[in-house]
């Protein structure tokens, strides 16, 4: 049955305490290097596909490819981009399309729910690989799992969670929507989920194993603004285990979006069902 965890969010007998994981930071990180010859693949789809699409220069646009990554899911920022691949910014909008059109990146949305005040625009430019995204960034998977690593490895962990539900969208028995949430007077979600009905989760991804309160405060601001409109905030982090923080926020781990139950946990999460009542 297909992972829909948006679906598991809206269900009462949903409970954070029973979502558990088998993964930590070495496992997160291996998600990001199962690609091989990266760079090979990037350049047969230049020299292949871009020509027939557009015919534009295979060049630019892997150095436009390299420039999305550096760093991964960033807002699109067109005239960044232009001065790290050395395409003219008059001429880049067709290359970032085909780099889009190809199926390399994903474009995630900046909100335009009512609940946001002057919200930036801008999508967040998402690899549909994270090992593609890992490789062009420049970073060795034995840094990410080091702790000086985590400032890297956080921007390709939001990657690995948003792709992830972008793919569960067409199979979700839930119609939502996916966007991110920054605004001018400085409140920023990672995600936001608007669901048909109008109403929204907050979700902000960690790379840290546990959490503190000061990673609530802008899903706490988003509920406040929100209100009834308001159905819950989450933080994915990197933890074995789920926990609810206050009512309607909770913790979970990251591999819930695709794990809820925790089938390919350790044995000593699995067996939770003996734990005495």
């Amino acid at each position: 049955m297909p992972a829909d965890f948006v679906a598991r969010l809206g269900s009462r007998a949903s409970d954070p305490a029973e979502v558990f994981s088998r993964y930590g930071i070495a496992e997160y990180v291996a998600l990001m290097t199962g690609a091989e010859d990266v760079d090979g693949m990037l350049r047969r789809t230049a020299y292949g596909a871009a020509p027939a699409l557009r015919r534009l220069d295979p060049e630019r646009m892997l150095a436009l490819v390299r420039a999305m990554a550096r760093p991964p899911s960033a807002e699109l920022n067109k005239a960044r981009l232009a001065a790290a691949s050395g395409i003219p910014g008059t001429t880049i909008a067709p290359y970032i399309d085909v780099v889009e059109a190809l199926g390399l990146v994903r474009m995630l949305p900046g909100t335009r729910s009512p609940v946001a005040k002057r919200a930036v625009a801008r999508p967040r430019v998402v690899f549909a690989d994270a090992a593609v995204a890992r490789h062009l960034s420049g970073a060795e998977p034995a840094d990410l799992v080091a702790l000086a690593g985590r400032a890297r490895l956080a921007p390709l962990l939001e990657g690995v969670a948003i792709t992830e539900l972008m793919r569960q969208q067409a199979t979700s028995s839930v119609d939502y929507r996916l966007s991110h949430l920054r605004e001018r007077n400085g409140l920023e979600v990672d995600l936001l989920v608007e669901v048909a009905d109008d109403t929204l989760y907050g979700i902000e991804i960690r790379t840290a194993a546990g959490f503190r309160p000061h990673q609530f405060r802008a899903l706490e601001a988003l509920a406040a603004r929100a209100g009834s409109r308001f159905r819950g905030g989450i933080v994915l982090n990197t933890a074995p285990v789920g926990v609810k923080y206050r009512p309607g926020l909770w913790v979970l781990p990251v591999s819930a979006l695709w794990d809820w139950e925790g089938l390919d946990a350790p044995e000593r999460w699995s067996a939770r069902a003996a734990r005495p009542t």
